[in-house]
């Protein structure tokens, strides 16, 4: 399948690990993993940075394979929640930067190309995440980039 912005056409993937049971010798239970995992969410990490972080010095490849949920929905039972999904908010965060360098630097013609590009995938996720629910059916990326401090 070819890619929207990119010259990829590759279908290669990553391949989760063979063993689909959970290891007894990392002494992790389902309980210690959802408090763990909780635990990382309320210092403020994203649920990308807490995957990393249990795979780099916890050695858990695969939290589906322990638990049975992902990490989005330990953190959704537990009820925390951010405001947009973090793809979205990546997007978002991309954009402003865009927009501040772009306002310094008017004749960056492909910079204005890029900038487009983006809002297009922008507005085509939002009205996904519209869709599901997971943000307001009245929700604007422009007024939430306003009201929001990214950097």
């Amino acid at each position: 399948m070819g890619r929207l912005y990119s010259k990829g056409k590759g279908i290669s993937t990553s391949v989760l690990p063979y063993r689909r049971h959970s290891l007894d010798w990392k002494g992790l239970s389902i309980n210690n993993m959802i408090q763990l995992i909780s635990r990382f969410a309320d210092k403020g990490l994203s649920p990308s940075q807490i995957g990393l972080i249990l795979r780099d010095s916890f050695s858990i490849i695969d939290v589906k394979n322990i638990t049975g949920l992902n990490i989005l929905k330990i953190l959704h039972i537990k009820g925390i929640k951010t405001d947009v999904p973090e793809d979205l908010y990546h997007l978002l965060k991309k954009f402003k930067i865009m927009r501040k360098h772009l306002n310094f630097n008017r004749n960056d013609k492909a910079g204005r190309f890029k900038l487009r590009h983006l809002e297009s995938h922008i507005s085509r996720l939002s009205k996904f995440y519209k869709r599901k629910k997971f943000i307001p059916i009245n929700w604007k990326y422009k007024e939430y980039i306003e009201n929001k401090h990214f950097i």
